[in-house]
């Protein structure tokens, strides 16, 4: 009886939060960029305004770039002081997980969100312009994730120097329950 009970939650817990992904949306408050002028001459970071929710980035490189890796990171406020704390820091190996030999579910959900263009992330990674338009994290946001603040730290580097570091602030909001505020 007690694992027809057992059963029961966990399909109660699925249900609710995929009710929960549906209902939440994700805004974003800022997103910054710093590049390195020896990779790369023109770059832009932008929140696309209609509803705040996808970004699109531009980076002209001047160098091709035979390996290299990104690390990202998730800061979410920690209660009672709401101060941020990292719940998630990850490095990998961009050439390993083109080629499928490594991976991290997390950076999947990151990769996915780039759509089509994902397939840019490879190496080599040769000089010239990359588009990432329309970039939507929030529809591969895992389920169970709350309504809460969070920044993201990512950034592309090489074994010698960075070449893209991106911050970005954002939040997840229930729209049935309030309206937004401090856009």
């Amino acid at each position: 009886m007690a694992q027809f009970y057992g059963i029961l939650l966990i399909l109660f817990l699925a249900s609710h939060s995929q009710t929960a992904k549906l209902r939440l949306q994700l805004m974003w408050r800022s997103f910054k960029c710093a590049t390195n002028p020896d990779y790369v001459s023109q770059y832009k970071c932008l929140i696309l305004e209609a509803d705040r929710s996808l970004l699109t980035t531009e980076i002209n490189y001047i160098q091709d770039v035979e390996k290299y890796n990104a690390t990202f990171k998730l800061f979410m406020p920690r209660k009672p002081n709401a101060k941020y704390q990292k719940v998630l820091d990850i490095n990998v190996d961009i050439c390993q997980f083109a080629k499928g030999v490594h991976g991290h579910r997390f950076m999947t959900v990151v990769i996915k969100a780039f759509g089509k263009q994902g397939s840019q992330l490879k190496c080599p990674h040769p000089k010239g312009l990359y588009v990432y338009p329309n970039i939507n994290i929030a529809e591969n946001l895992p389920a169970f994730l709350p309504e809460t603040e969070f920044r993201i730290e990512m950034n592309f580097l090489t074994t010698e120097t960075h070449l893209v570091n991106t911050t970005l602030a954002g939040f997840l909001y229930d729209p049935q329950k309030k309206r937004v505020k401090g856009i």
